[in-house]
């Protein structure tokens, strides 16, 4: 009894279980609302061809393979269903949040890394697709634990050193774009001295990943015939190309998720659109965002002046050096600055990975863990830069830098509250009870929304009723062409690969009935278009709200 009793008293402890309470509350939902966007379906139709079931379309395999396998494992025990990889999810989050509150007690104290825990699960991207079936959250929590190691290999064990890269190549299976985590750890390695006395276990680490892919680049190459897919994939990434006009997604401000930063903090009550709590952009930033954003900001000014007053007081003594740096500083930095605008990402990286060990080389010595700060700042810059220059733009691409946020986050607000802690103290409140009180009400805040915004099904649920219908009508459905505008939902709903075709894409109904008709298609299932066409050669069958299925005449 008095172990259960002290272990109550730890926030570690007290952690786990509410964000376990709030992931079985979240995967509750979430089988209601079925699976979510358009993604989730084309990683459960991978996970079948994983899986042995060849009914989904092998162009698209090749995708972020480490979800879908793990998935693939449960669909060959028996239990194929959307539910399999939503527990997964569930699994990865929780490690998440513990991996998060192991790697923020690495700078602060317990309360300070529980608050500061409990404010990246309050984020409202973090909350909604924690659970989702998508890929964003497992690569910041295989993302989160690769730093978590780097860390404690740098200061504690050397030996941690050798699992960062592998698990640097489990995060980037996970979500492809982790694989920009490279320049934290990078640069964290180069601050600390370490990389020439560590390079041998360096090396057989990235040796390690290396074994890892192979397995998966062997078998898109069984299936797929050669890697060219996989390899446009990362040249167009590189060259700045991925993404067209026309994708959903395209979006060529590079301002972007600065301009929604709030949102991203905390949204305020909604107009009752679930694409809302998706898609924060689309609400209003809460009272509380606006409030917290200017705390954290005295906060972090505060801790630049302290910093920057260190750095003025040791000038006499390393004068020379210092303006050296300072100059090298500021040209650096408006290349940066003129790179992320004009340039590619990958020099835009490259300049500010320069700009942040230049700095580092400037104000070491004036911060306690100064490494940390640099950590967390290119983490965020790595992602920031990244995903602000590709012209593809989904608010969800901003959980890679959650965990960034949150850190500056409590860190604003602890460099607040010890600057005003005597004002506290006169007024009988302990400073570990704001950081407390500041996470909870953002967490309550978010829950409220969640709760009171969340539909009782979702796009998939009607997708899957419209699938089964049509497995009524027509018994001998899998013998038929189908194709769809929404094609991985249908297949999935299915189990049958269904092509793709959209009318946006032709410039009238007759032209893209000659499309249908020239594939032969059976039926044509009809789920994202606002404004449905009569579509010469084919009659409508049913409309189930907003999707409507044709069949082809006799």
């Amino acid at each position: 009894m008095y172990s259960i009793r002290k272990l109550t008293k730890k926030p570690l402890f007290i952690l786990l279980l509410i964000t376990g309470i709030i992931t079985v509350y979240l995967f509750y939902k979430q089988i209601y609302i079925g699976v979510p966007y358009y993604d989730v379906f084309v990683y459960l139709n991978n996970a079948l061809i994983f899986a042995g079931i060849p009914v989904a379309n092998l162009s698209v395999i090749y995708l972020s393979p480490l979800m879908p396998f793990l998935t693939s494992l449960v669909f060959r025990a028996g239990y194929i269903s959307a539910n399999a990889l939503f527990i997964l999810d569930a699994v990865l989050f929780i490690l998440a949040v513990a991996g998060l509150y192991l790697l923020f007690r690495q700078q602060f104290n317990e309360i300070q890394s529980f608050s500061g825990s409990l404010i990246f699960l309050s984020f409202p991207l973090i909350f909604t697709w924690a659970v989702s079936g998508a890929i964003d959250i497992p690569g910041v929590a295989f993302s989160i634990w690769t730093i978590y190691l780097l860390v404690l290999g740098v200061r504690k064990d050397s030996r941690y050193l050798y699992l960062v890269f592998p698990l640097l190549m489990v995060a980037f299976l996970a979500r492809y774009t982790s694989v920009m985590l490279v320049f934290p750890i990078f640069l964290y390695l180069l601050i600390s001295d370490n990389l020439l006395q560590n390079f041998r276990k360096i090396i057989i680490g990235v040796l390690g990943s290396l074994a890892l892919i192979v397995p998966f680049m062997v078998y898109f190459y069984n299936k797929l015939g050669n890697l060219d897919p996989l390899i446009n994939l990362f040249t167009s990434t590189v060259m700045g190309a991925s993404g067209a006009v026309n994708d959903l997604g395209y979006n060529p401000d590079k301002l972007y998720f600065l301009n929604n930063l709030l949102n991203y903090i905390s949204v305020g009550p909604l107009q009752g659109v679930y694409r809302e709590i998706q898609n924060p952009s689309q609400g209003f930033p809460s009272i509380l965002a606006y409030i917290l954003i200017i705390i954290v900001i005295l906060g972090l000014g505060i801790y630049l002046y302290q910093i920057f007053k260190k750095k003025i007081e040791s000038i006499d003594s390393d004068g020379k050096r210092t303006i050296i740096h300072s100059l090298i500083l500021v040209v650096l930095l408006c290349l940066g600055g003129g790179s992320f605008f004009y340039s590619s990402y990958l020099i835009t990286e490259l300049i500010f990975l320069a700009v942040l060990f230049t700095g580092y080389r400037l104000f070491k010595g004036t911060g306690e863990k100064l490494e940390m700060d640099f950590l967390f700042l290119s983490w965020f810059a790595a992602f920031f830069i990244f995903h602000s220059i590709i012209p593809l733009k989904v608010d969800r691409y901003f959980i890679t830098m959650t965990p960034a946020l949150a850190y500056f986050i409590i860190l604003g607000l602890i460099t607040v509250i010890e600057k005003y802690k005597s004002i506290l103290s006169f007024k009988k409140i302990k400073p570990e009870h704001v950081y407390l009180i500041v996470a909870i009400i953002l967490l309550v805040s978010t829950v409220a929304v969640h709760v009171g915004h969340t539909p009782k099904h979702g796009y998939g649920y009607y997708i899957q009723n419209s699938s089964d219908w049509l497995t009524q009508y027509d018994p001998s459905y899998q013998d038929k062409n189908i194709f769809s505008d929404y094609d991985p939902a249908v297949t999935w709903s299915l189990k049958k690969e269904v092509k793709f075709a959209v009318p946006r894409l032709y410039p009238d109904p007759e032209a893209f009935s000659r499309f249908l008709l020239d594939n032969d298609a059976d039926y044509y299932i009809d789920a994202l278009t606002d404004h449905k066409w009569e579509i010469p050669g084919y009659h409508v069958i049913a409309k189930m709200g907003s999707i409507w299925i044709y069949e082809r005449d006799s």
